[in-house]
């Protein structure tokens, strides 16, 4: 059984994000079924048939997608009521809105009798983006217990030279590395674990101590939590939780924008 890298981390980093010229927003288009997010920092697959979400992770600079399979089973939510139900197909998916950050909104029937509404919010000139998750109950069930909210199987072959590691400081946050760059999720409410699992590992959120008893029709409160790509290092990673909740400052097309997040103190 493959044993888990944990690294250590803390190293001071300074993070240059910028908009490129002639590279202002992050674009959505549909590819047969999936959806390809591109914006100057990184490139996403989220794919509409089962299993639903995201089916490749593309760190900007023009490097290898860090999950494989194809366009398989990679990153999904799952829970554990009246047996386990994961995310199916997508019932919808649609550009909300476009221009200085890019909206999209995803809607997953788990076949059972949860529905997840997703908004995903992208930004060009930042290497992260937001997720807020809301579930509507078709019967009494907890929000968001027991469960993985969400899950991550890289599948990707890469066995050992996927590296994980998770924190608490300053809140919960995970990320796994290999030499194509990092992956991460970030959570103020939940917790973050790594798994020894089959030969590439894999990470997920929890979110079971802000689980809310919901009957038929109910809606839940909403969960916000963030992810993050970049051809770095789980240092980097790590370093990125100091500034992955601000919403990047909007600039018009005809604007260059390079934000300096500054070094970032060390853990």
């Amino acid at each position: 059984m493959t044993t888990i890298k944990r690294l250590a981390a803390g190293a001071c980093v300074v993070l240059g994000l910028g908009y490129a010229a002639g590279s202002y927003g992050a674009t959505a288009s549909n590819d047969g079924g999936v959806w390809i997010i591109e914006t100057d920092s990184y490139t996403v697959h989220f794919k509409t048939d089962a299993q639903a979400g995201y089916s490749q992770i593309i760190p900007g600079g023009g490097g290898d997608s860090l999950f494989g399979a194809g366009e398989g089973r990679n990153l999904y939510h799952s829970a554990n009521y009246a047996g386990w139900s994961d995310w199916g197909p997508a019932a919808s998916a649609e550009v909300v809105s476009e221009g200085s950050e890019l909206v999209m909104q995803y809607v997953m029937d788990d076949g059972n009798q949860k529905v997840y509404h997703l908004t995903a919010t992208h930004w060009d000139g930042v290497p992260y983006w937001r997720h807020q998750l809301t579930i509507e109950a078709r019967g009494d069930l907890p929000s968001f217990g027991d469960g993985h909210e969400p899950m991550v199987e890289p599948r990707n072959a890469a066995g050992d030279t996927n590296s994980y590691l998770d924190w608490t400081d300053p809140f919960a946050h995970v990320a796994f590395a290999n030499p194509n760059g990092y992956f991460a999720m970030y959570t103020e409410t939940g917790a973050a674990r790594t798994h020894v699992w089959e030969a590439d590992g894999r990470m997920d959120l929890v979110h079971d101590s802000v689980a809310e008893t919901l009957g038929a029709g109910d809606m839940s409160s909403e969960l916000t939590f963030y992810l993050a790509t970049a051809a770095g290092s789980l240092d980097d990673a790590h370093a990125l939780v100091d500034v992955v909740t601000n919403v990047p400052t909007a600039v018009d097309a005809q604007g260059k924008l390079t934000t300096t997040w500054g070094s970032l103190r060390t853990r």
